[in-house]
Formats: structure tokens, sequence, C-alpha cells
């Protein structure tokens, strides 16, 4: 029995008073119930023989407490044989029910051996959760995908044999898989498509070829020009380039192409633009009198219209407006100049409107360019200028008459959307007014669709690009590492060539002249030719006084593309690039858009895109139309978690099986052969031309 539980059952102990020395063994069997059982009965009963002793007299008060000690002690007795046998009891009853639940056991089990489980029904797999909606249109969310490996003969695309010879003159033989696609559905037939056309394909596919073409196989048996054409494109670079392909294109016929860009006079553009006549008309020379007369009677005169134009025409003529050029190409805040200030500058017979690189366009939205554009192309012709179709349009509307309902639309407008990666944002696309679009997805055969209900945009680049990123610590030799990859990698073969301009003057003037003058004769019988890209054109320029003093053999063979160029300086300029007269071309964003230079080997990135998409368009400068190509960047430590995380290990770039190769070099080998002296002496020099140029 444990000792909590016996201390709560033991009997308390009587308050005596102390008893004499000689006390008698009762009252200690008294004063100790336990040891009272405990005691032998052969004890007990010599002690108990009235012959042992005699007992002492006690008193009375003695006695009456002896008596209740013995009363207590007999109640304990009985209650505490009750609780062994209910003690003996309980032990009992567990070590039965124990054989009892051993035996239940064994017999359970005995009889559960020959049983079989109930058969139960196979469980019913969860189907996978397929949304019956979309949040996009169908003809977003299921587009036409065309394999980039995709080609064909131009004549087996109802090209017309006047152009195919054509274009077998400018080096192109067969159709790309972005062309395969669009000219069919732009050319008249069976598969053309009577809507608008929006065209997903990665840089340097062909698309400006794949819009062009058709649009001037259709005008080219236009005598008169009617602005039939106009592609907007976001910026000059590319107004230049799109221009130097519809020239190609246009040899032989009578089709004017015009350009309206920022950097030329505005008047010079509307003269280009819109021609001025006269047109013998009394009635309307009368009408328009009349008007001018009211308004100098009221003050309230027209500015920059046909009034003003008015008071030059000789008696009884009125001005009329013709157009100058059948397609125009040009940049979208130009263009709404001209749409807003030009007289007579009318879109009512513009057939084909070609938005390229819409994606940008649509982000910036120069001065809400596509609300005015869609304005001007959907909106009805001011009553002075319409023809005499839209005046019979007109006359028979306000008059309700049947025959409106007959009459057919003032004309067919198919719209033509092209980007990299076609912008998924319906606010920004229903700005453009699309009739019964279609999207056109090119892709490589080996790619997954990247399903359009994604929020972010994915892109893909050319499956014959390597990629390689270059860690230059803080970035202050910078240069230094820009002109090791140059020598090394880029023009290789030059780096073996003891460049004595770099190191210190040890050697005469003319040995060192002549390993320039070895070099620059490498540089020019060398393959390759290499954009760089920079974040401005101040660094663009800067750049390029440092190349050149650190290099001298570069001088001759590096140029720089800034916004002060005229459009044809830079046209002159992209030529030599692309001809191989000038090998290293230092550009900023500006350029990285759509630029279509077929033998671009090598694109540096010096200063780290701001973006994905900007990497992605500097980038597709070079691997274009299948050929091989490199893309370096060069970035900071500052820099570098942004780039390795997003661009290089990121999901919105797909570059299949490929990965970025990351190169880092000791600093030995970036400033060997004196160089760090010598961009030392550079950073001078630059420093003191430029407060020069300040003072």
């Amino acid at each position: 029995m444990p000792a909590p539980l016996f201390k709560r059952w033991a009997p308390p102990k009587p308050v005596t008073k102390p008893v004499p020395k000689p006390a008698t063994v009762e009252s200690a069997r008294i004063s100790s119930p336990i040891q009272e059982r405990t005691e032998s009965p052969v004890v007990e009963a010599k002690l108990s023989t009235p012959k042992a002793a005699k007992k002492p007299k006690k008193r009375k008060r003695e006695a009456e407490a002896q008596d209740e000690d013995d009363e207590t002690s007999k109640k304990h007795k009985a209650i505490f044989s009750k609780f062994e046998k209910v003690s003996k009891l309980a032990e009992a009853r567990g070590q039965q029910h124990g054989e009892d639940d051993e035996s239940n056991d064994a017999q359970a089990q005995e009889e559960l051996h020959d049983l079989k489980p109930m058969p139960q029904p196979a469980p019913i797999p969860e189907a996978a959760f397929e949304p019956t909606f979309s949040t996009l249109p169908p003809w977003l969310s299921q587009p036409t995908t065309i394999e980039s490996s995709k080609s064909l003969p131009f004549t087996e695309l109802g090209v017309d044999a006047q152009f195919v010879k054509r274009l077998e003159q400018l080096g192109f033989k067969d159709a790309l898989a972005v062309q395969t696609a669009l000219l069919p559905m732009l050319h008249t037939g069976f598969d053309q498509h009577l809507g608008d056309v929006c065209v997903s394909a990665k840089t340097g596919s062909g698309k400006t070829l794949a819009y062009l073409l058709p649009i001037i196989e259709a005008l080219k048996d236009r005598a008169v020009p009617i602005l039939s054409a106009i592609v907007v494109v976001p910026s000059r670079q590319l107004v230049n380039q799109a221009l130097q392909v519809a020239e190609e294109l246009c040899v032989g016929t009578k089709i004017k192409v015009g350009t309206a860009l920022g950097n030329t006079a505005f008047a010079s553009e509307q003269k280009q633009l819109v021609k001025l006549r006269a047109q013998y008309d009394p009635k309307r020379a009368k009408e328009l009198q009349e008007r001018a007369s009211r308004q100098f009677r009221t003050g309230f005169l027209e500015k920059g219209g046909i009034i003003d134009d008015l008071m030059e025409m000789p008696l009884d003529h009125v001005p009329q407006y013709d157009s100058g050029v059948d397609i125009l190409i040009c940049t979208p805040g130009r263009l709404v100049e001209h749409i807003e200030h030009t007289t007579g500058f009318l879109l009512n017979s513009v057939r084909w409107l070609v938005i390229d690189e819409a994606d940008q366009l649509l982000n910036q939205n120069f001065q809400g360019w596509a609300s005015v554009l869609m304005d001007a192309l959907h909106g009805e012709t001011p009553v002075d200028f319409m023809n005499a179709q839209e005046r019979l349009y007109k006359r028979e509307r306000d008059a309700n008459s049947i025959w409106s309902a007959v009459l057919p639309a003032r004309r067919q407008l198919t719209k033509v959307v092209l980007s990299a990666t076609m912008e998924k944002d319906l606010t920004k696309l229903g700005t453009l007014r699309l009739k019964r679009p279609k999207l056109v997805v090119v892709q490589d055969e080996a790619t997954e669709i990247q399903p359009l209900e994604n929020d972010d945009n994915v892109f893909e680049l050319p499956s014959t690009l390597d990629e390689f990123a270059v860690h230059v610590g803080d970035g202050s030799n910078k240069p230094l590492h820009l002109l090791h990859v140059l020598l090394t990698y880029v023009f290789e073969g030059l780096d073996s060539i003891n460049t004595h301009a770099t190191k210190e003057a040890v050697a005469s003037s003319e040995h060192e002249s002549s390993d320039e003058d070895e070099k620059a004769t490498g540089l020019s019988s060398h393959q390759s030719r290499v954009l760089v890209f920079t974040k401005s054109t101040e660094s663009a320029s800067r750049l390029s006084h440092l190349l050149s003093v650190l290099e001298p053999a570069f001088k001759n063979y590096l140029r720089t593309m800034t916004r002060a160029l005229t459009a044809d300086a830079s046209r002159k300029l992209l030529k030599s690039f692309g001809s191989g007269d000038v090998k290293i071309l230092i550009a900023s964003d500006a350029a990285s858009r759509g630029l279509d230079i077929p033998d671009i080997t090598h694109v540096i990135n010096y200063d780290i895109p701001t973006s994905i998409t900007s990497y992605v368009h500097r980038v597709g400068r070079t691997s274009r139309a299948g050929k091989y190509g490199q893309a370096w960047t060069l970035f900071t430590k500052t820099e570098a978690a942004w780039f390795l995380k997003q661009v290089t290990k990121g999901d919105t770039v797909k570059r299949g099986a490929r990965k970025v190769k990351r190169i880092e070099w000791k600093e030995s080998a970036v400033t060997a052969d004196g160089r760090k002296k010598a961009y030392r002496l550079a950073l001078a020099e630059l420093e003191g031309a430029v407060k020069g140029g300040a003072d």
C-alpha cells in the first residue's frame, strides 16, 4: 500500500499526558494499532497473563481516556479490514479480467483468421479543373500558331512575278515563317482575312517585308498618288529602316513613299504630304466667299483652314488638296501634328494601317495618338473636304433615303498590329478599335504554347543566340572590361598584336604607328560587327571617346548614333554599318527597336537594360533570320540581384535548354599591358574636352 494512502487512513494519535516510564505493554499496543496487529499472539498471551505482574491502579480520568482510545482503535481497525478486503477483491478481479482479455484476443484472432474484408468500390479520381470560361476573347486565347522553321518560295504564296524577281535581286529566295502567314491573309483571294490581323513574332523574323510587300503589290498600278497606307513605328531609326525596304520594293513603280519625323521642318513635310492646287468651281467659290465675309464681320476667323487658302486662289476657284504620297511611314507624335494642323491631310482613303512594335507604342501612347488616329480614320470627313462619293452618301443618309442602306461603305480598312510579344491588355487594344481580329503567333517547334491567360508577357529568344553575363565589380573599370570583350571575343586575333598605345611609352613612335596600322588592317577584314548599347546619348558619346583613346585602331571603324543625327545621316550610318565599313556602333535604347541590320554578330549591353522587354529587344538585333549571334551584358555588384534573378533565371524569357553563361575575370587580366594607366589618361583627356566644350 502506498505511503500517502496509509497516512490517510492512519488514526490520529491521542493527546495524553506523559506516561511514566514503566508503561504497560497494553498502552503501547493501543498507541500503535499496526504494531498491535503485527506482533505475534504468543507475546500477547504472555503479556496478558494475570500472574506476570499486577497492573497499577489507574485514575478515573485516565481510564476514561483509555476507553476512548480503545473505541477509536476499534473503528479504525474495522475500516482497515474493509479496505484490505476491497483491495484483495480488486486485485483478484483485475487478474481475472487480464486473463479474460488474453483469452478473448486469442479467440478473436482465431475467429477473424478465416474472414475476408468486404469488397469496397474503387475511389473515383478527381477530374482536373478546366474552366469553361476565358478572361480573354477567343481570338486572343486561341491564336493561330506557325512554326518559325516554316519556309516557302514566294511563288507559292501568290506574289507577283515582278516582285519575285526583285526579291531575288535583293537576296530573298524563300519566305520566312511570318511572311508565309501574312502574305496570303493580306493578298486578295480565298485565303484573305476580311478583318484585322495581329502578329506576335520574335525580333528578326521578317515582319517589315511581310506587311510592305502585299501593300506595294496592291498599289503597283497606281498613277495618281492617294494616301492609302500608314505605317506607325516608335522611333526615327525604324522609320528610316522601313523606308529603305519600301523604296527597294517600289523600284519600277510610280508609288511614292513619304516620311513624317520630328527632326524635319514641319512646313516642308506639309508640302510633301499635301499638294495644293486651284480648281474652277464658281458656285463653291461664292459660298466660301460669303462664309469668309461673315467671319470677318463677326470676328470669329478660322485659322489654318480652307479660308486662308481661299485668299490665294484666282477668281471663281477653290482650293483643292491632293495627297503627295501613297505610303506614309511616321512616328506617332508627328502623325498627330499633321492630323490636327495640316489642312487637307485626310485619311478617308487609307486602306491599310500598320502599327509596328505595338507594345511600346501602346504603353507610351505619345500625345494620345491612338485616340486621335482612330477618330480621324473612323470619323466623318469635314464637309469642305468631302469627295463626290462622300457627298452622295451624306445626302442620301440625311434624307433617310432607301438607298442609304445599300450604299457601299466608304472603304475597307485593314489594321495590321505587330509586336515581339502581343499586348494582352484589352483596355489598350480597345483603343485600336479592331474589327474581326485574328492573332498569328510565330514560335519554335519545340516550344510549348504559352497560354495567353498569363498576366505576364513571355518573351522568346532565337535558338541561335548565345548569352553571356560579365561581372565588372563596382563598375569603375567597366570601359576596360568592354575593351577586353572586344579584343578577346568579338575581334579575335587582334589582342595578339601588342598595342603600344595602351602601354607606357617606351618604344619609338614609328613602331607604335606600325602596330596600329597592322591592327587596323586586321580589323578592316574582320567579319564581326558589334552593336553597343548605353543608357543615354551622353553615355554613348563619352564611351565612344574613351574607346578611341584606349584603342586608336578602333577610331576609323567606330561610330555613334545619337538623336542629333538627321534622317539622311542616320540612313547613311546604318548603311555603312550594314556594309561593314563601320564595325562598332554605339547607340542608346532608341536604336534597339526594330533595327534590321542583317549581319550583326554581337550585341553588348554596356549599361544594363531597364526592363526585361528592353533586354529582349536589345539582344534581338543579332541572331536574325536564323543566323548565329552573341549577346554580352556587363553588370555591376548592385545590378546583379535583379539581372540574375529576373533575366537569367526568370520565367519571363524563354530560351529552351540554353542558359546564360556567367563570366568573371581577374582584375589583372583586364588591366594588363598598362591599360589602367591609359584609362586614367583617357579620363583626364575626356574631362578636359568636356570642360572645354562647356566653356
